[in-house]
């Protein structure tokens, strides 16, 4: 199953991916993530000093999970590193991102891995993280020309604060599902990135997503 070319949004023949027709609670959340993204960037660029820093995520899609549990039906996926500078090898990236997150947890695996006899990818579903991506690259880019810079830009005062901006998204096909930008601390980078694994896959892969703007959903309530 994959998405129709006239986009994922509403359009996937799956009854489980069927979205909600309401998008006033929708377009509450979305104006809140903003709100907490464009905090994130003035907490990076006045302190936090040796910290990485994770931005608000974006979501295109109201239930992440059920595109999670479609697209690594046996909880595996291919992950797709750009990265002009090599900071990395992707066997690496790979290793760092797998079994984190909300159980089932994912497995990544390389365009030169191989599946194992027990594991299914599903084609198009991925991982995209883009290191140093050019200004254009953010949202549907991310999944159709994912671009990075061919130096590495770092933001910080100081060695120790100096930061490497990486985009991930959750993909599938030509479609985003979700997104977050990161900003890895550059100083013990391979560190930085398995210490900030979770919160990743936390954010790429959410279980629920909390309707902020429904005015009769109860706080304790799953989703509220």
């Amino acid at each position: 199953m994959k998405p129709r070319s006239s986009g994922i949004f509403g359009r996937l023949s799956h009854p489980g991916f069927l979205m909600s027709q309401d998008l006033k609670g929708w377009k509450n959340w979305t104006r809140w993530t903003t709100h907490l993204t464009i905090l994130s960037g003035l907490a990076a660029l006045s302190g936090c000093s040796g910290m990485s820093i994770l931005e608000a995520p974006y979501y295109q899609v109201t239930d992440v999970q059920s595109f999670k549990t479609y697209g690594a039906p046996s909880q595996a996926m291919r992950i797709e590193i750009h990265d002009r500078a090599s900071t990395l090898p992707d066997a690496v990236w790979a290793q760092a991102l797998s079994n984190h997150g909300y159980p089932p947890r994912i497995t990544f695996l390389t365009a030169d891995d191989t599946p194992s006899s027990d594991q299914t990818l599903r084609d198009g579903y991925r991982v995209v993280a883009v290191v140093n991506p050019t200004l254009a690259t953010s949202r549907q880019k991310m999944c159709t020309s994912p671009e990075t810079a061919e130096t590495i830009e770092t933001a910080g005062t100081t060695e120790k604060d100096a930061r490497v901006t990486v985009r991930f998204a959750f993909c599938a096909g030509k479609d985003i599902i979700s997104e977050v930008r990161a900003h890895i601390v550059k100083n013990n980078f391979e560190q930085e990135l398995v210490n900030n694994a979770d919160s990743v896959n936390f954010m790429l892969f959410p279980r629920q997503i909390r309707d902020r703007g429904d005015r009769n959903c109860n706080r304790f309530a799953p989703g509220c």
